[in-house]
């Protein structure tokens, strides 16, 4: 950090404070720090040893005079005799903590037994009322307690958020199974709908083709058959007239002319009367619309619903960071705004006060 700011260090609460690299021995001890660090270098989890013989595990705490751990061997020896005989002997895990003293006094009562809120220290008794006199102060195990109590609420606060964000996550994961078989059954649903509409459509359609087929047949036929009738009258007099003209006699001939001029008069009138039969085509005009359905049905795709986000919102709650108090009266909430809100205030402890 020093050598990236050209040999000045700043102060990390940006309160203006800078100090140079080789003036750095300069600044007060953190005997908070410092205490710390002690403890952790001499933190020792290996198993006590036996005060007197020094070699066995010891097993035995003395809380009688001796105030010393003892192996069993060595317990019974010094024990066995005399005034030792009465001391009080407890389980190695029972001893108690070592007891901190004071490094300035070391008489009177020089237990590290009080907390200075303000120098944010151990004193004993006589520091108390002497060096720490107007100095607030409460008990170390109420202090610890304090901080333990502080650190528990940290914790589960940490500890609701994660279970929060946890079940969430679980519930999100619920929430895209139970999307996933509800789509699917929709598909499933509105594809055999349509299969069924298809299929009852198809057998219309083939029906009406070949009801119209039947018909237009029908109607053809008859009318080839009056065709037909015509077309052998028609061969009928004109093999009479072969006779007639074969016979070379005027009278036949001319008796024969009247009567094929009354059966040319007559089939005229049929003729005009049955009139050429045409037809236009028969067509579906809802076919051609298939192949736009078709591609309609085949661009059906999964949209994905964009994330909300209001980028303002987001704004002001970083810039609000842990602030007691969140002010958000200069910005227009949605009900999707107000759920995000409502989730913040949940999973943090330190927001108290809202305003909208």
């Amino acid at each position: 950090m020093v050598t990236g700011n050209d040999g000045v260090l700043k102060c990390p609460k940006r309160d203006g404070t800078e100090l140079k690299k080789d003036t750095i021995d300069t600044l007060p001890l953190n005997e908070i720090v410092r205490d710390l660090v002690h403890m952790l270098d001499h933190s020792d989890s290996s198993p006590s040893v036996c005060y007197r013989c020094e070699t066995d595990i010891a097993e035995y705490w003395c809380e009688s005079d001796c105030k010393h751990s003892f192996c069993s061997k060595c317990w019974d020896t010094i024990h066995e005799l005399g005034q030792y005989r009465n001391h009080t002997q407890l389980p190695i895990r029972e001893k108690p903590p070592n007891v901190a003293r004071c490094q300035e006094h070391e008489q009177g009562d020089d237990t590290l037994k009080y907390w200075c809120e303000q120098c944010t220290k151990q004193v004993c008794n006589n520091c108390q009322q002497i060096k720490h006199k107007d100095h607030p102060f409460i008990l170390v195990t109420d202090f610890m307690d304090a901080l333990q109590e502080e650190c528990e609420d940290g914790l589960q606060g940490v500890q609701s958020c994660l279970t929060y964000r946890s079940s969430r996550v679980e519930k999100m994961v619920t929430e895209i199974e139970e999307e996933k078989k509800s789509n699917k059954s929709k598909v499933v649903v509105a594809m055999d709908s349509f299969r069924k509409i298809i299929d009852e459509q198809e057998k219309v359609l083939l029906d009406n083709i070949d009801n119209t087929e039947q018909e237009e047949i029908k109607s053809i036929e008859e009318y080839k058959r009056q065709l037909q009738g015509e077309h052998q009258n028609l061969i009928e007099e004109v093999l009479n007239f072969v006779v007639v003209c074969t016979d070379k006699q005027p009278k036949k001939q001319f008796d024969a002319k009247s009567s094929f001029d009354d059966y040319i008069k007559r089939t005229k009138t049929k003729l005009l009367e049955l009139k050429p039969k045409t037809r236009n085509g028969n067509h579906i005009p809802g076919l051609q619309k298939l192949q736009q359905m078709k591609e309609q049905i085949r661009s059906i795709n999964m949209e994905k619903v964009p994330k909300y986000e209001n980028g303002e919102l987001q704004d002001a709650i970083t810039r609000n960071g842990n602030n007691s108090t969140l002010n958000l009266q200069s910005i227009q909430l949605t009900d999707k705004d107000m759920e995000i809100v409502a989730n913040l205030l949940e999973n943090n402890r330190v927001r108290k006060t809202l305003l909208t």
